[in-house]
């Protein structure tokens, strides 16, 4: 689980080593296209690792 300091921004799908971009909205994570912008507890995959 990522622990995040009060007031930080949570990371999101477009933040994952795995995510590939399609445009600037989506992705691809593992064949499943995703918003760029989705919190990382809804990953698909949940795979999430940091870039």
């Amino acid at each position: 689980m990522i622990k995040i300091k009060g007031g930080d921004k949570m990371p999101t799908c477009k933040d994952c080593k795995f995510y590939e971009p399609i445009d600037e909205t989506k992705g691809n994570c593992f064949g499943h296209e995703v918003p760029a912008d989705m919190d990382v507890e809804k990953c698909p995959a949940k795979a999430f690792q940091p870039k």
